[in-house]
């Protein structure tokens, strides 16, 4: 797909997609945009939300959203720019620097607490930023401006420098319909970063590995120059299962701090540096020996800490980090292979820290399986079509996109029929639409990777425990939960109460289904929604329908009240005391609503067979992957672990049974078979090749 098929293929889905769900075009440019953005980790939980209003001396203040970054400590603001027009025009510098002025003026209007004194609407996401801004504004280092737009931009209007709003920095992105499409075209499902390192004469290097997988680079990089790195880019240079974690305000920073700003001699022998990947470096010789001139891709995958410590020491204490001495390794992984590479190094890296298996989920088996049953289990036809779908579970970044990627266009038509992009699941969605039926709406409104974090440490203990509660039934289920999620969303959209306010829209669907699912675990504890209907049916049946929506009207009324406690409404929604006061009210629950509701004890009955024919299909995955490996593999196994003394007699027994199953026709039994691929795994970790 060329960048023209691009644009117009993504106006026409924005203007169907608005059609159909009675919304309005800009509303729909920017929840798109948005989500490619933040797949693309140019930012996380981003909060939409439109404001309009006047300020000082008339001039027009305009957002469509926003986010604080808490890992480089920047607050971005959106605005958006949809023409809809299928012949591409050009943004003009004339409109640049108007929306840019526009967001301006909201920014300085909060800074000097204008919008805070002048009657504007507490509620409102306008009046709750320009809190924030306010209340903040001495730990913000960077206000960061977005525009975004269907149309073209000139390749050399990037970036586009303004001057620092009351000392902070300001860096305006302009993200056109170009830009755009190079996420759509990029291997990594992001854009591509390259560091320019020829003005200071490199980075000097010694090359320490070099081989098919990968090479790899020891270099000592100058604190300034990793600063002014960080400072440009900010968290868009930690690699996404790190910064799904990290924190700036531990322990080891204060440490890291002390020692840049009182001994900063000190700092290579006391830090152990940062480790980093990068997809394409340029090197060559000079008087400094071998150097590294060019990074592309850059992604530190430890020392995040580090990176972020130095460069707000020279944020915030004005220090001068030029003499710091800061030990990089870095790997150069390939295009193709860095989606798998990457994590897998970040994970190996920080295995001295205390990082989770769940922080570093993508291959998480429970995925894998949710995968697996997303391309085969056909969702049932649905409004009068004669054809089933799939609903599409991404559990990598950029799945969807990939798949589609060489396609011809009328492949990719038939590929979309088959997939539809509105039953696109990403990992990040499930968790969140997992966590609202669990009754968790303050951990959902606290961000993706927030409600990411405590779901993936949820279901890898569950997956411990026992990993057959996740099978087709249950696969069923979470689409269902999917369903009632997104088709709630698109009716609050539509309802003129939610119109007059255009924010909170994230916060009021969490809440409204989790408190519904509240309310019939108290007052009807052995009744439950009816998922096997939404699932027959994909949709949402009409008093389930009713019920949802008339409780948003309620929770809209509950997250504003008067006499919250946290004036800045998401902020509220994120905390516990939120929660607890929603549980303690009474939400009334229409009769309709009631008398379709089902009996547990019959959908108690569907898991349990569900249960009993997953451990059937683990048992015979067993015996087939043994049996898939082939005698000749074994064999190998066994020459390998000869004489090293690792295994028990039982498990070398069951490794020379696996040798000769299909020579003797000696198949092992599940069981056997479970343990033979558990002695390979130690095997494995005792450093044999995973292949011969």
């Amino acid at each position: 797909m060329n960048l023209d098929e691009y644009r117009v293929e993504l106006i026409e889905d924005i203007k169907v997609s608005a059609a159909s769900e009675d919304t309005n075009e800009r509303s729909k440019f920017v929840g798109t945009v948005v989500d490619i953005l933040e797949s693309a980790e140019e930012f996380d939980d981003f909060t939409e939300g439109y404001f309009e209003g006047i300020g000082e001396r008339g001039r027009k203040m305009v957002m469509d959203g926003y986010y604080f970054d808490p890992y480089d400590k920047s607050c971005l603001i959106l605005v958006s720019d949809f023409s809809g027009d299928i012949e591409a025009t050009n943004l003009t510098s004339t409109e640049i620097n108007k929306m840019y002025d526009s967001m301006r003026y909201l920014v300085e209007a909060s800074i000097n607490g204008y919008i805070l004194k002048n009657g504007f609407e507490e509620s409102s996401i306008g009046y709750g930023l320009a809190k924030d801004i306010f209340d903040n504004l001495d730990d913000i280092v960077k206000f960061k401006f977005y525009i975004i737009t269907d149309r073209k931009l000139s390749d050399r209007v990037k970036n586009i420098k303004k001057e620092p709003i009351n000392g902070k920095i300001v860096e305006l992105n302009v993200w056109d319909i170009k830009r755009l499409y190079d996420i759509y075209s990029s291997t990594l499902g992001k854009e591509s970063i390259e560091i320019d390192l020829s003005s200071i004469g490199g980075i000097p290097c010694v090359k320490a590995v070099d081989n098919d997988e990968y090479d790899a680079y020891l270099a000592i990089i100058p604190g300034d120059v990793l600063a002014n790195m960080y400072i440009e880019y900010g968290s868009r240079l930690l690699e996404g299962n790190v910064r799904s974690f990290l924190s700036i305000k531990g322990k080891v920073n204060k440490g890291i701090r002390n020692t840049i700003l009182n001994e900063p001699n000190m700092f290579f022998a006391y830090n152990n540096g940062i480790a980093a990947t990068s997809t394409e470096i340029e090197t060559q010789n000079n008087s400094k020996g071998l150097v590294i001139t060019k990074i592309k891709d850059l992604q530190i995958i430890n020392g995040g800490q580090t990176t972020a410590s130095i460069a707000n020491a020279v944020l915030q204490d004005k220090q001068d980090v030029s003499k710091l001495s800061v030990p990089m390794k870095l790997s150069i992984v390939d295009h193709e292979k860095a989606q798998e590479m990457i994590p897998t190094i970040s994970r190996c890296a920080n295995s001295q820290n205390k990082v989770d298996e769940a922080d570093f989920f993508s291959n998480h088996p429970y995925h894998i399986r949710l995968e697996e049953y997303s391309r085969k289990i056909i969702a049932p036809a649905k409004g009068g079509d004669q054809f089933g779908t799939i609903w599409f579970y991404e559990r990598a970044r950029g799945q969807y996109t990939q798949a589609q990627m060489k396609l011809t266009k009328s492949e990719r038509v038939k590929f979309q029929t088959k997939n539809p992009k509105n039953q696109l699941i990403k990992k990040v969605d499930l968790s969140k639409y997992i966590n609202t039926f669990e009754c968790l709406p303050h951990i959902v409104s606290k961000g993706a990777q927030s409600s990411m974090r405590y779901f993936a440490e949820k279901i890898d203990k569950e997956w411990e425990k026992s990993n057959t509660q996740f099978n087709d039934y249950y696969y069923k289920k979470i689409i269902s939960y999917a369903i009632i999620f997104k088709d709630l969303d698109k009716m609050i959209a539509d309802q003129d109460w939610y119109k007059e306010i255009k924010a909170y829209k994230a916060n009021i669907v969490t809440y409204t289904i989790a408190v519904t699912i509240n309310q019939l675990k108290k007052k009807y504890p052995n009744m439950g929604i009816d998922y096997k209907k939404i699932w027959n049916t994909q949709k949402m049946y009409p008093s389930l329908a009713k019920q949802l929506l008339k409780t948003a009207r309620a929770i809209l009324n509950f997250i504003t009240l008067d006499d919250r406690p946290i004036l800045n409404v998401t902020e509220w929604c994120k905390k516990e005391a939120c929660w607890d006061r929603a549980k303690s009210l009474e939400w009334p629950l229409d009769q309709d609503f009631v008398d379709d509701l089902v009996d547990l004890d019959f959908e108690k009955q569907d898991e349990v067979a569900a249960k009993r024919d997953r451990k059937v299909d683990n048992e015979l995955n067993f015996e087939i992957t043994v049996i898939n490996y082939g005698d000749d593999y074994w064999k190998k196994v066994i020459q390998w672990s000869d004489g090293k003394r690792l295994l028990t007699p039982m498990e070398n027994d069951l490794l020379l049974l696996a040798s000769r199953a299909i020579s003797t026709g000696r198949i092992p039994s599940s069981k056997q078979a479970a343990i033979i691929l558990q002695t390979r795994e130690k095997l494995i970790e005792e450093g044999m090749p995973k292949e011969f």
